[in-house]
């Protein structure tokens, strides 16, 4: 372990109450600490090494800087003790040629935790105090306005430091070091240009609200010239499962796990260990690192209360004050859930020769359509996503998401503006000779010359239309099997965006269930394959069907 007993900031004072469980964390929080420590034990093996020097030299420089607003204007900026440990990693660990490790920051954390006054520090460093000739630094964020908070903090944080003011000016919003081409800035997407930056660092402001990764391509495609640089990305939760925020979360997620690689990112991620325990002041404490500091509990006690009494205000509280990610409405299965159902060693080819299901939802040419194929083992069902869209639909600029997925695979984009039901029959009937298919449900909607090729090649087709009758069943015993563990499924990141999409509707007089979505764009195809599929699926019993409930 690194010797800090004659450093200025004993910011390993954090981390060691974190393992000590002296401080109440979430797990994501705890695996980012122990990541830090265990690197410190073996990262040598990949030519990483610590360096005390260069983490202190980060946070001295903070105490060239004063607060400008509210109860401590004026005093001098002294980060907090979780803020100390993240920016000392951030700054300390370094390569084998010398050269800072971490090149990207990720990090979550709710509202009124000293978001915009560390940002500041941070900018100022890279602009002012770290050694980059001719510096470029850039707060970015979705519009001027969302871009120049952090900025405008750090412009009076200059003004109140009698050191920075001698050496800092400050024109049209932007600041510089005089007879020096250092430069640091507000960017909005909004901004007249975006083009021909050389940044050495980007602060990128609330990306859950970035409608795509093009502000985050600019800062990123621009620092190739920098031998050192850093981009920063700070976010709340959000409320949109497509966003580009919601993928580089899921990407923090997979690197803390060790499912993913990745030794240039910092990934700082502070939420609940329970999202169904939003009212617990424990869960508060875990996403909140600045309780006490500038969280009060009462503030949050008021919320919550104000949240429980007026639904309309839990997305809120959830997203912006306990950093739990939503989809736009109140999700049928919470997204937590169905994560923990996921398996991303699971793979088709596992199951050759054994009986399945093959369920389909084709909606308009037009449109995403969906396949779903299951599988039983014992109690235990095992489903499979692939997703179709054509190329038309694809390249809308609304549709960054369909683009991302087909990256990852999970989605099959054909050429033209129509989605090809052919490809998708091709697929069928390959399945067909590597799987012993029992039925291939379907609702007959969009499907009838589809439907009549496949019966020539001999499936078992069978129409499903979309009611609340066919529903009923098969929601309830997912949402069980779900919670049991006995749906497990490979972690496709496209479904669980529909996943996240799904609203259910129930009567009032028959208690029947329906699967429903809030915006045209939020998609459920997905889902809704699945749940015609499970419907036959678990109607099955010793390979006889119970004609009397499927009513067919």
């Amino acid at each position: 372990m690194v010797d800090t007993s004659q450093s200025t900031f004993d910011w390993n004072e954090y981390g060691r109450a974190v393992l000590a469980e002296e401080i109440p964390v979430c797990r994501w929080t705890r695996m980012a600490v122990e990541r830090h420590y265990r690197d410190l034990a073996d990262g040598h093996l990949r030519g990483l090494w610590f360096s005390d020097v260069h983490a202190q030299h980060a946070l001295e420089s903070f105490l060239f800087l004063r607060h400008s607003k509210g109860e401590w204007a004026g005093q001098m900026f002294v980060p907090t003790l979780w803020q100390q440990f993240w920016v000392a990693l951030a700054f300390g660990w370094m390569r084998a040629d010398g050269t800072r490790r971490f090149r990207e920051v990720w990090e979550e954390v709710p509202r009124k935790n000293g978001k915009s006054t560390k940002l500041a520090g941070v900018g100022l460093y890279l602009f002012f105090f770290d050694g980059e000739g001719g510096a470029e630094v850039y707060t970015a964020a979705t519009k001027m306005d969302q871009a120049r908070i952090t900025h405008d903090e750090a412009v009076r944080m200059v003004a109140a430091s009698p050191h920075l003011r001698r050496h800092i000016s400050e024109r049209r919003s932007e600041l510089f070091v005089r007879g020096k081409a250092d430069k640091f800035l507000p960017l909005g997407r909004d901004s007249t240009t975006m083009d021909g930056l050389n940044p050495h660092g980007g602060i990128l402001d609330e990306v859950h609200a970035h409608p795509n990764r093009e502000i985050y391509d600019v800062i990123k495609s621009g620092i190739g010239a920098r031998r050192q640089p850093m981009i920063w990305q700070i976010t709340t939760a959000g409320l949109n499962l497509s966003s580009f925020g919601y993928e580089q979360h899921r990407h923090a997620l997979k690197v803390l796990e060790g499912k993913e690689e990745n030794d240039e990112l910092l990934a700082i991620v502070y939420t609940v260990d329970d999202p169904e325990k939003w009212t617990d002041p424990i869960e508060w404490a875990k996403a909140n690192p600045n309780l006490g500091e500038s969280v009060y509990i009462d503030g949050l006690r008021l919320a919550c209360e104000s949240a429980v009494k007026k639904p309309t205000e839990q997305a809120t509280f959830k997203t912006k004050r306990l950093n739990i990610w939503l989809s736009g409405g109140e999700t049928w299965i919470p997204i937590a859930n169905w994560r923990k159902c996921a398996d991303p060693t699971l793979r088709l080819e596992d199951f050759e020769g054994e009986e399945c299901w093959i369920s389909l939802d084709l909606a308009e040419k037009s449109d995403i359509a969906a396949l779903c194929l299951i599988f039983k083992r014992g109690n235990k069902f095992y489903v499979f996503f692939r997703f179709y869209l054509n190329e038309y639909e694809a390249e809308k600029k609304e549709n960054d998401h369909y683009r991302r997925y087909a990256l990852l695979d999970e989605v099959h984009i054909n050429p033209g503006n129509a989605t090809d039901f052919d490809v998708i029959r091709t697929d069928i009937e390959a399945f067909a000779t590597r799987f012993r298919v029992k039925e291939v449900p379907y609702d007959p909607k969009f499907a009838s010359y589809f439907v009549a090729k496949l019966i020539e090649k001999g499936l078992p087709m069978v129409e499903i239309s979309q009611t609340s009758t066919h529903f009923t069943m098969p929601i309830i015993e997912i949402e069980n099997k779900v919670l049991t563990g006995d749906l497990v499924h490979q972690g496709n990141t496209c479904m669980e965006w529909m996943m996240g999409n799904v609203v259910l509707r129930e009567s009032k007089f028959s208690g029947l269930k329906h699967p429903t979505k809030e915006k045209p764009s939020e998609k459920i195809d997905g889902p809704v394959a699945m749940l015609i599929g499970m419907g036959r699926a678990l109607v099955f019993v010793d390979d006889v069907i119970d004609q009397g409930f499927v009513g067919l």
